[in-house]
């Protein structure tokens, strides 16, 4: 069985924050509102949970991605719920009740 994806996907979260910078006499020390944007891409990569920095046209691909690797995933558990409610053991009867379908094993 194969699993095709027409586009690429990413696990984690993209975000956005607004920071203040090294220098002292930059405008973002007074007013809040004039802060820097800084993209970070957070998630887990070889099972550790690591951040990378991105520019503005990489936060706004990876939120692309990231809503397909959602979907694809939401789709997914949608696919093994009907496994499950197809299983074999699904359509046999119990020992109380042998000539039908039971469920309160």
């Amino acid at each position: 069985m194969e699993i095709v994806i027409g586009a690429p996907i990413l696990p984690g979260t993209a975000y956005e924050s607004r920071v203040k910078c090294g220098k002292n006499n930059c405008r973002c020390h007074d007013d809040p509102a004039k802060r820097h944007t800084v993209y970070q891409w957070s998630g887990d990569i070889g099972g550790k949970n690591t951040s990378r920095s991105l520019n503005k046209a990489e936060y706004l691909e990876c939120k692309e991605r990231i809503a397909r690797y959602k979907q694809l995933r939401s789709m997914f558990k949608t696919v093994i719920e009907q496994a499950l409610e197809q299983a074999p053991w699904q359509t046999r009867g119990c020992s109380l009740h042998p000539d039908r379908v039971c469920f309160s094993q």
